[in-house]
């Protein structure tokens, strides 16, 4: 009985040996070579270089041009592009690679919608270069809904590509940078809550606490404040106002007036209206900034907060009350205590 269950095991063992050199080895081996032979659909390709961008569809064209403080949406009010959404671009271009080619008939190209005026035509442009970076023609989705077909112009070949569509295919709202703030927010020194009832100022003292400044000196809620530095530190908006018209959304005579004070003494502000009843999101502008945004609900009633909001509870003051009374005690009196606590302990004892 040992015996055959010995053998039964060697050949298990012998056959997941042979597994292992299949793939290891020769298999492995050939796998290795038919990615060497891989190559990028634009191997001069590189994405630092893109100084701009064309994306024109059957309906609509979006052209992207590259300045000094970002990406801009060209013909627009000097609009600027998400900048996460114009590397995620690049960065799929950079990627392509003449692999997986799903046709070479000249006559099948409409039928993957790889065409003008079927597919959405990506043109990328280096700066002061009349030759494009890339050219290509992004047809239909595939059938497995996460690759799309695309022609790389002068070409028949179709090929499909791990690539959404919708990566390039979009509108000029949705190319639209949508932050409002942002800002380190452990490098804020100073932070203002200005409401039509009352103005709150609070800063953050050595210690990295913040305290209540105005209208009274009291000790200030951490988590409270936090949560509203973090909230405020990446905002970015919902939605666009139609116009920039600020006594129209009540950014003349706010709901909520956010003053921020950096630690190298840059100031943010941030004016909040009225609601638009319909979305249930209300008006925002940078004060800096032209643009007026929609946030959520969410966002507004985080720094909305009271006096009452900010304070902290009797306990939490009673706690920091101590601790700063227990470090401005002289030391002669600490040792005191230090040396009378275990003469005390040691009296308790049989």
């Amino acid at each position: 009985m040992k015996i055959r269950t010995t053998v039964i095991l060697f050949g298990i063992f012998l056959i997941l040996l042979v597994f292992v050199y299949l793939f290891e080895g020769p298999l492995s081996e050939k796998e290795r070579r038919q990615q060497e032979g891989v190559v990028a659909l634009f191997p001069d390709f590189q994405k630092e270089s893109a100084a701009k961008i064309s994306v024109a569809s059957p309906t609509q064209e979006v052209i992207l041009e590259k300045q000094e403080y970002g990406w801009k949406i060209a013909k627009t009010d000097d609009f600027f592009a998400d900048p996460q959404l114009v590397d995620t671009a690049l960065e799929t271009i950079a990627q392509f690679k003449r692999e997986n080619i799903a046709s070479r008939n000249p006559e099948k190209k409409e039928i993957f919608e790889v065409v003008p005026g079927k597919g959405l035509e990506v043109v990328v442009f280096a700066a002061d270069q009349e030759e494009p970076l890339a050219h290509f023609i992004m047809g239909k989705a595939a059938p497995d809904f996460f690759s799309s077909y695309v022609r790389k112009e002068g070409s028949d070949e179709v090929l499909q590509v791990s690539a959404s569509r919708t990566t390039f295919e979009k509108d000029i709202k949705s190319w639209r940078d949508k932050t409002i703030l942002t800002f380190p927010a452990e490098l804020a020194t100073q932070l203002t809550l200005t409401r039509p009832d009352e103005s709150i100022t609070l800063e953050k003292d050595e210690s990295g606490s913040w305290k209540i400044i105005k209208p009274e000196q009291i000790a200030a809620q951490q988590d409270v404040v936090k949560k509203i530095l973090t909230t405020l530190s990446s905002l970015k908006a919902l939605d666009f106002a139609e116009d920039y018209d600020v006594a129209k959304y009540q950014l003349d005579d706010p709901l909520l007036t956010i003053t921020l004070i950096l630690k190298d003494q840059v100031e943010k502000r941030l004016l909040i209206g009225k609601m638009d009843e319909e979305k249930s999101q209300y008006y925002a502008k940078n004060q800096a900034d032209k643009a007026i945004f929609l946030i959520g609900k969410y966002q507004f009633e985080t720094a909305n907060k009271s006096f009452t909001d900010l304070q902290a509870d009797d306990q939490s003051q009673e706690a920091g009350k101590a601790e700063a009374s227990s470090d401005k005690k002289p030391a002669t009196e600490q040792q005191v205590e230090n040396t009378e606590t275990p003469a005390q302990e040691l009296q308790g004892k049989p």
